[in-house]
């Protein structure tokens, strides 16, 4: 995450320009929600199969 910041930080500094601004907020609120999005399929996925294998076991 802090990586996410100073890349925002980066890419604004040093402008006034606040386009850049929200560019950069953009960024940073897409990478955050690809990265939660992710971890939630894949631990929904784990759940799935984990009730598949507890299911062929009844």
């Amino acid at each position: 995450m802090a990586e996410l910041e100073d890349n925002a930080i980066s890419l604004t500094s040093g402008s006034d320009n606040p386009e850049l601004g929200t560019e950069a907020l953009t960024r940073v609120v897409r990478e955050v929600l690809e990265i939660v999005f992710e971890a939630r399929i894949r631990g929904t996925s784990e759940t799935l199969q984990t009730m598949c294998v507890d299911c062929a076991k009844k």
